[in-house]
């Protein structure tokens, strides 16, 4: 049982992503010694990126560097989400948020849509996430779920009988796009712009070995044009 709980953890970088909606603002170089995916966010809107495949349990990381200057009202995240054939059922995630009104804390959540506990927590980084890159990782396991910053285990959270624990098979995924809207303005502030461009990158991002389970196939939008048929609400994760 050890051995096949280290086995789920062995990591590989990750070659192929699709790019969820505004391409242009999501160009990605995965050749070995590059490894990056970067997201602008402009006038444009900003994009949102997820792997092809989908995973059940093992650890996941990155190295991210987040925008300068003032990103109030922005959000970066680096999650892991399932997906939804159908409408009514709960979305499974847990994730990395980085709220643009404070680069020194970042926010950890475990969620299941529909629960009226959102599994938020805030930690205290030490550091402006903006400030070079940093390594994040969530180690996800049938019995207990770790998020961990350069190394060090920021939060734990251990499955308990008779409460909603993440079990879905999940893509990873990052993203950058306006939160304003979020809890009033409340969750990262409200956006206002004046530094735009806003680039975030992610580098070295690694997924499991071992447990991939589906290839999520890429939806093909009719009319890209269309604006509102490529968005992506988020909100819908609150």
């Amino acid at each position: 049982m050890a051995d096949q709980e280290i086995q789920i953890h062995e990591t590989i970088l990750l070659k192929e992503i699709t790019v969820e909606f505004n391409p242009e603002a999501c160009p990605h170089k995965m050749e070995a010694g590059t490894n990056e995916i970067t997201v602008v966010y402009d006038e444009r809107d900003g994009s949102a990126w997820r792997s092809k495949g989908e995973y059940q349990y093992g650890t996941f990381g990155a190295k991210i560097k987040c925008p300068d200057g003032d990103t109030t009202g922005l959000c970066f995240t680096f999650d892991l989400s399932s997906t939804t054939p159908v409408e009514s059922e709960p979305i499974h995630s847990i994730s990395f948020y980085f709220l643009g009104d404070n680069k020194n804390t970042i926010l950890t959540s475990a969620n299941i849509t529909g629960n009226e506990d959102n599994g938020e927590q805030k930690h205290e980084l030490g550091f402006d996430c903006s400030q070079g890159f940093h390594d994040y990782e969530m180690k996800w396991c049938r019995d207990f779920i770790e998020w961990s910053v350069d190394g060090k285990v920021v939060r734990r959270n251990e499955r308990q009988e008779g409460v909603e624990f993440p079990k879905k098979p999940m893509c990873l995924s990052g993203s950058v796009w306006d939160a304003s809207m979020v809890k009033d303005g409340d969750w990262a502030g409200d956006y206002d712009g004046g530094d735009e461009p806003y680039v975030c990158v992610w580098k070295d991002v690694r997924v499991p070995l071992l447990t991939e389970v589906a290839v999520v196939e890429a939806q093909v939008e009719e009319d890209p044009e269309d604006e509102e048929s490529v968005k992506v609400d988020f909100r819908s994760f609150f």
